[in-house]
This record gives structure tokens, sequence and C-alpha cells, in this order.
């Protein structure tokens, strides 16, 4: 009997220490637990411990307090939160400000045991005066290029003053954007505010503008005795110093590398009026060919500028390494090759992987049957500025038609007796193609492109479609076609422009107010205030971006009206 006693009280002690689990089978826990009082209660006054307690109707745990809690206004990260059965208490380990409302959101970091359902829209707001503060700001946080929300995206709120800076100084008040891109900066009390985003990714508080889109507004917001509506758009733009890192040879170039994209620059001798040749390596490096006979070094200036006016203006002494080397292999790549036969011209883009020293025009043809070639000459084509990349527009008869099957190639025969009596393949010429051959075109290292061999697509109205739009602002304006990706098709500063021979697809229609009329779109400028260029999406009447356009159709005109 005794024996039999033990057994019973052990297996009772053992029971007592088990692990605690969802029961198995039954019906699935789907009700999240709910908060039954707190200390301070909500909307309390006068609160001034440092210790919060909160009590559910379930037993719950904590996790990812660091991440997943908002304090506002901010005290820091060294707060702590604990779980006992169904009691959370949380260690604020900060001195709180005088006459100041506090607003605590748990977000998903209180979950019940079983099934971790999160306390839902669970949040307490507790003042150290005698008042609670409710003034609010909300909004939708936003990607301009894209007229789309953003989620989890930081929003925060500091005292304005001149000197705040959001690359420096940690935010105040903060809250998330929600699946929406949804916002709200609960109990704040009157002043004026600097309102910003970012997606703060290194959970510092503070913008990294090398690494995490921001936006902001430019002036204060102004909290008085009514709720604000504002939405933020937000962009990507690196908003760090412009300084140079290094220049110096490297295999058989001379690079020069900067803490950030370049915008533009220039690379000129101080003493003489040689063209030197250069081009991008990647945003932020510059690399110089070799066109030096053999001057040790040479002075030259090298001026860049970033994007918000960030400037660098040095001189360089220029020099190659002399031990020999190999270089990168020279490469001509056709971007596009179009025929629009409603204008009987033909447009095409070349690229090239090193800037050109020599372009044999004249052996470029085209043979659009045994009897007739189409020749070029240097007017037909320009090239850019950094001799990278070549456009052509050539204007052909008007009965000028790519129709024609191309030729059948020519094989030797497999029945030849010997190697003697065998015979070369000869290589025909297809019909509709460009034909580059292999010498044309010669790089600033004197190396050569291979045979360039190209069809020619026709683009008719059958085949294509057509947009008509029409703005009406009173600032200077772009007009752009983007499609599904968001990379421009097409583009104007014509408040009404007709965009013929769009391949059939589906569009958006992109409108830029270009503040400053220089054509393009610009991201702003926290340091002199500026915010991005204003950006309008057209929609329909059912409130729908997307154009569907088909072959052989005409749209518009679509009328967009900016006030």
């Amino acid at each position: 009997m005794k024996k039999t006693l033990t057994y019973i009280v052990i297996g009772l002690l053992l029971s007592t220490c088990a692990k605690i689990t969802q029961p198995s089978g039954g019906i699935k826990d789907e009700i999240p637990p709910k908060l039954i009082r707190s200390n301070p209660s909500d909307r309390q006054t006068s609160f001034n411990r440092n210790e919060i307690e909160l009590f559910f109707d379930e037993m719950v745990q904590v996790g990812g307090v660091r991440e997943q809690l908002i304090i506002t206004p901010a005290i820091g990260k060294k707060f702590e939160a604990e779980a006992r059965k169904n009691k959370v208490i949380l260690k604020l380990n900060a001195d709180l400000k005088e006459n100041t409302t506090y607003t605590i959101s748990f977000r998903e970091a209180i979950k019940d045991i079983t099934e971790r359902n999160s306390a839902v829209n669970l949040k307490l707001a507790f003042s150290t005066g005698d008042n609670i503060d409710s003034l609010s700001i909300k909004g939708i946080v936003y990607d301009p290029l894209q007229d789309k929300p953003v989620k989890n995206y930081t929003v925060a709120a500091v005292v304005y003053h001149d000197t705040v800076n959001i690359f420096k100084h940690e935010a105040q008040w903060i809250t998330f954007t929600n699946d929406k891109g949804e916002y709200t900066l609960d109990n704040m009390k009157e002043g004026n505010y600097l309102l910003y985003a970012f997606d703060d990714k290194n959970k510092n508080l503070i913008v990294d503008s090398k690494t995490e889109s921001f936006g902001f507004i430019a002036d204060s917001v102004v909290l008085n005795n009514e709720h604000l509506t504002i939405n933020l758009p937000i962009v990507r733009l690196d908003s760090r110093d412009l300084k140079l890192i290094s220049s110096r040879p490297i295999s058989t170039y001379f690079n020069i590398r900067t803490t950030k994209g370049i915008d533009d620059y220039i690379v000129s001798y101080i003493d003489k009026k040689d063209i030197i040749y250069s081009d991008y390596e990647d945003a932020s490096t510059i690399r110089i060919y070799n066109t030096l006979l053999d001057a040790d070094s040479i002075p030259i200036n090298f001026i860049a500028s970033d994007s918000i006016g960030n400037k660098i203006d040095t001189v360089l002494n220029l020099k190659f390494d002399k031990r020999p080397s190999r270089p990168e292999k020279f490469t001509a790549k056709v971007e596009y090759l179009d025929f629009i036969k409603s204008k009987s011209v033909l447009r095409g883009q070349l690229n090239f992987s090193k800037p050109v020293n020599y372009i044999q025009y004249d052996s470029f043809y085209i043979k659009i049957d045994s009897a007739t070639t189409i020749t070029f000459g240097k007017d037909d084509f320009e090239l850019t500025e950094r001799k990278t990349q070549l456009q052509i527009n050539k204007v052909l008869p008007k009965e000028t038609e790519f129709t024609q099957a191309s030729q059948p190639r020519t094989r030797t025969s497999e029945k030849a007796v010997s190697k003697e009596e065998a015979k070369p393949a000869v290589k025909t010429i297809p019909f509709n193609n460009l034909i580059i051959p292999a010498g044309s075109i010669i790089s600033i290292e004197k190396d050569t492109a291979n045979t360039i061999q190209n069809q020619i697509k026709t683009v008719t109205p059958e085949n294509t479609g057509t947009l008509i739009v029409e703005v009406q602002s009173e600032e200077s304006i772009i007009i752009q076609i983007v499609n599904k990706s968001y990379a421009v098709i097409q583009s104007s500063t014509q408040p009404k422009t007709r965009f013929d021979n769009l391949p059939p697809s589906d569009y958006y229609i992109r409108i830029i107010i270009d503040r400053n009329k220089n054509e393009k779109w610009d991201a702003g400028n926290f340091y002199t205030k500026e915010e991005p260029e204003t950006i309008i999406f057209y929609k329909s009447e059912k409130n729908v971006p997307v154009i569907n356009l088909k072959a052989n159709w005409e749209v518009g005109p679509l009328l967009i009206t900016h006030q």
C-alpha cells in the first residue's frame, strides 16, 4: 500500500512540472487574448511608476519586444517585458517626462500560449500630468513612382527646429504602416512637428539613406486643435556627402571611386584640349581609358555631382600601369531596331562595352532582296557624348518593305568524295537584316566588334496601338507611358501628345509635375527642404489605372487635370 501511494505522489509531482502544451484534438483556438485590466488603466493621468502591468483572460507569452513594442515619445530600447501566466509586466527602465502623454502599442508582442494568437489592437495611453493629449496625424505612406502603398514603414515625428536632422537624430513619436500603407500617430500635443517616414531596416530609429528609402514633409506640420491627414511619398535617395575615395590605375585603366552614385561628371586635361575617353564602370566608379603615349603622369580636372547637388571639383594625376595586361573584350549589341512603316523611318540603338574611336558608317547595309541594298552615311547616326551608344535614325523610301523571305543558306554537299573535292560553305547574306561587318567599329583600345547581323522589326498600325493623352495644368509636366514593370516606354513634355506604335500590352500613364523644368523627375532634397516632384497616375472613372491596349486600337484622348 505504501509503495502504491509513493507512485501516486510521484505521478502528481511530475504532472505539475510538465510543460504546458495544446491539448490534442478538439476545436482549434482562434480567439486572441483579451485585456481584462491594466495598471495604469487606459487614459489614466498622474501616473509616475516605472512598471506597467496587464492582465488577460488566458495565459499568454511575450516575444519580439524590441521590434514589436512602440512607445511614444521614445524612451530608448532598455525596456523589458515578461509573462507570468495571464499577466504581463513591462519594465520601462527609463525616466518619464513630466506632463507628457505616453502611448504604448504592443502590436504582436503578446500572444496566447496555445495557437499563438496575437492580442488585437492592444494600445495603452497614460499621462504623467493632469491631461491626456488627444491630437493625431494619420495618412498613407506610398511609393510615388508606382502609386502603391508600402507596409511596415516607420512613420516618425519630432518637435520641429532648424537643426533637426533625420539622418542623425532619433525619432520621438513613431508608428508603423499596415498592409494598406496606413498610419496613425495618436495622443500628440499641440505644436510644430517634422513628419517623415522610412524603412528602418537596422531598427535604430535613424534614417540611413544609403540603404533605406524615406520621405518627409518639408515644412513644419502645425498640430493645434484638429486632426491632420497627411500622405507621405517615399523615395530611394542617398543623401550622404559626395566624397572621393580613390583614384589609381587598375589593370589597363585608371579608376576614380566616390562614396556614392554620380549623377554627372566631367574629366578634362588641364593644359590641352585632347579628348579623355571615359565611362561609368558602376554608379560610383569612373573608368578612364589609356590614350597616353609615354607620359608617366599628367594632371586632369575631375568634376562630379550627385542627384542632390553635392559636388567634387579637384585635380588628379592621371597615370597608367605600364605592366602588360589584356583589356576587356569589346562588344557591340543592338538594343532595338524598328522600321516605323507609317513614317518610313528606321530607328535603332547600338550599345558598346567601351568608347569607340572610329566607325565606318558606309560599311553598314541592309539587303532587301537580291537586287536592292540600302546603304548608310554618317548623317543617319548620332554618337553619344561618351561614345558608348549609337542612335540610328534613317528615312527610307516610302515604298520600302521588309517582307522578302531570307535566302536559304548554302551548305557543302555531304556526298563529297574527298577533302580536296569538298568546297567550303558559301555564306549568304540574309534579307531584311542590318549588317555591320567585323572591323567597322573600332574601340578606343583598338579592338573591333564581331560582325553584327540583326533582323529588322516592322512596326505598323495593324500590330501596334495608340494612346492620346491631354493634361490640363498650369505647370510644366512630363507625360510618361510606362509598362507593368514601370519602365518608361515613351515620354513627352507636351500637354497633349499622341503616343503611336505602342506594342499591345498593359500600360500606366504617369504625369510628373516638373517644378524646375529640367525635363526629369527629381526626388527632392531634405537639406534644402525640397520634397519630391509630384506624380499623378491616370485612373479611369472606375478608378482603374491599367490601360489594356490592343493592336490596331486608338485610346483617347484621356484627360488628366492637375490643380
